[in-house]
This record gives structure tokens, sequence and C-alpha cells, in this order.
């Protein structure tokens, strides 16, 4: 029996190895190409590319193993299927059962992955990624403020100037700001000055040092003259940044059950390990082709069941938000009727051809 387990095991790894780094090779890849392009527009610069395909990394992984794990069961096993070396298993000993056992050797390892990507690591790596475009964004930012020469922004209702810039460090010396709010006028001059993201990534704070700020009209009793050591101010930018902080990028343990959009986000991290279970019990439940059909003949089939395996996930998860009963049962009803199916299956494959 050890070395029939072997023989399925080894295969199955095989597969699973091509179907992954193909789906993971054409994912990144048309990824990348449109970051290159994005990096092209100035966007952000050519260097963290791969810094940030790294980031999004987890996020393809967590989806693309439970289907290339799906599409390898069904492979393997067409294959034993149609070589009639599933009857000489059965002849030999090996029950349906046992089959399940040495598959669940690497479903579970897998799904184990995917319940640590999906809970743990992806939240941080989709944070660091929202960080590191608003760090790009400053730096697209700075490079656009040109020493010695004035920037208008916010529609003409700010000014800023600079006579000199350490692109390195991202400081700006001697600046100059003015700003026009409600026919009033504030400007403020500073040493040194630096842009921040602020608390929401898609903020941008100047961080001024050593300087003063005139408010109001000279002459006037109300024009007041202040003194600093630092003063932040929040920019608001024409071209505002495009993605920011926001559920999928919250820790696991920060998101409340009992509130719906936090409880539609949990329910879909615990998801995904428990989908590629199911999915990999319904991948054995449909991989007996038929006479003639080859290894083949059950990707089609496969493909659209997991597809409809997905869809009903996320209507269930969108649907939580309509429902108080669907809000309670979570996406657990989806789960568990693919797996009652999957068990239906799996009983008629058991049974003789």
């Amino acid at each position: 029996m050890k070395t029939l387990y072997r023989h399925i095991t080894v295969e199955l790894l095989a597969v699973l190895a091509v179907v992954f780094a193909i789906l993971i090779f054409v994912g990144v890849g048309f990824r990348f190409t449109g970051y290159l392009q994005e990096a092209a527009t100035g966007r952000f610069d050519a260097s963290v590319l791969w810094s940030l395909i790294g980031l999004r990394l987890p996020e393809f992984v967590q989806l693309v193993l439970p289907f290339s794990l799906f599409l390898a069961i069904v492979v393997t096993l067409g294959r034993v299927h149609a070589d009639q070396e599933y009857v000489v298993l059965v002849s030999g000993g090996a029950s349906p059962l046992r089959l399940i056992g040495w598959i669940a050797t690497l479903v579970v390892p897998c799904a184990v992955v995917v319940g640590l990507l999906s809970l743990l690591v992806t939240p941080h790596s989709s944070r660091a990624f929202v960080q590191l475009i608003a760090d790009q964004a400053i730096s697209s930012e700075i490079a656009a403020i040109v020493p010695g020469e004035f920037r208008n922004f916010s529609k003409g209702t700010r000014t800023i100037y600079a006579e000199k810039i350490d692109r390195e460090s991202r400081t700006l010396g001697g600046l100059f700001f003015a700003e026009t709010k409600n026919d009033k006028t504030t400007t403020v001059t500073a040493e040194q000055a630096q842009i921040h993201v602020g608390a929401d990534p898609a903020e941008r704070i100047l961080v001024l040092m050593n300087g003063k700020r005139f408010e109001g009209t000279p002459g006037q009793r109300d024009y007041r003259v202040v003194g600093f050591d630092e003063l932040s101010l929040r920019l608001d930018l024409d071209a505002p940044l495009r993605v920011a902080l926001n559920i999928e990028t919250r820790p696991t343990n920060e998101l409340d059950i009992n509130n719906v959009e936090d409880a539609q986000e949990l329910h879909w991290r615990w998801s995904l390990p428990v989908m590629t279970l199911v999915s990999g019990l319904f991948a054995f439940a449909i991989s007996r082709t038929r006479p003639r059909s080859g290894r083949f003949g059950q990707i089609v089939p496969g493909i659209l069941i997991f597809v409809s395996y997905y869809v009903l996930l996320v209507l269930a998860q969108h649907a939580m938000a309509e429902s108080e009963i669907l809000a309670k049962l979570g996406l657990w009803h989806v789960h568990l009727l693919v797996a009652v199916t999957a068990s239906y299956w799996t009983y008629r494959q058991s049974r003789p051809a």
C-alpha cells in the first residue's frame, strides 16, 4: 500500500506544481504588465515593481492554490480511472475511503496554508501594499516640485515653493506655503518641511519645522503672526490616492462578528481554507471518467463546479447584508450544501460502474 500511496501522491504533487506554476505565472504576469504601465506614467518608481508583486502574491496564492489542487486531483485520478488503475487499486484493498485519506494528506496541508494566508498574511501584506503605494505617491508629488518654482494645487487654492529639495530624504528647504480659504489667506514659511502619509494613506500631511504662520490681512486687527517649532497641515491634492485602507487590510483579530461588514469579511477569510477541503472532496467525487474519455474528461465539468462553488460563496457573502438570518448563517450553508453533494457523488463513485 505504501508503494501505491507514494505513486498516487507523487503524481498528484507533480500535476499540482505544474498547474499552480502556470496559473501563478499568468496572474502575476498580467498584474506585472499593469504595474509596468503605471510606472511608465510616473505613478511609482520602477524599482518597487517586484515589491508590489510580492505584496500581492499572498492574495493570488490563496485563490490559485485551491483551484490548482482541485484540477490536480481531477486530472490525476482521471488518469487512474482512464488507465483502469482504479480497478486494480480497489481489488488490492484500496477502498474509496482509503484513497480519500491519501488525498487528504495533501489537501489538509494546502488548506492550512490557505488559512494562514487568508487569516494572517494577506491582510498584513494588503496593508503594506497600500502603504507602499502611498509612499510612492509622495515620491511622485515631491518630484513634481521644482526648486525655485511655485506650484499650485487643490484647484489653485494652495501654492507651495521650495528653495531646495533633497529627494532622497524627501526634505524641502526654504519653504513657502500659501492657502486661500473663505477669502482668507494663510501664509507659512519654514526652514524645512516633509510630506508624510496620514492615518488614511489617501491623505498627505505637510510637516513644517522652525517657521512662522501668517493669518489674516496685513494692517487689519485680526492679523496674526505665530512662530512654531513644528506644524502639520493636511494637503488636498488634485490627484488623490486611488487606494486606501479598507476592511480587507484589517487584522482578523480586529474584526467584529457583530458588525455586518466585519462578519462578511471574517466569514470570507474562513471560507477559503474550508473551500479547499470541500473542493478537494468534490474533485475526488467527480474524477471518474467515462470509458475512452481520457484523463481530461472531467476537466470542463470540474471547472464549472469549482466556479459555481466560488460564485455561490460570493453571492452568499453579499446576501449577508440583506438578511439577518443569512448574516447569522454566514457562508456555512453553502459549504454544507457542496459537502453533502460531494459526499453523495463519492458514494456513487464507490459503486461499481
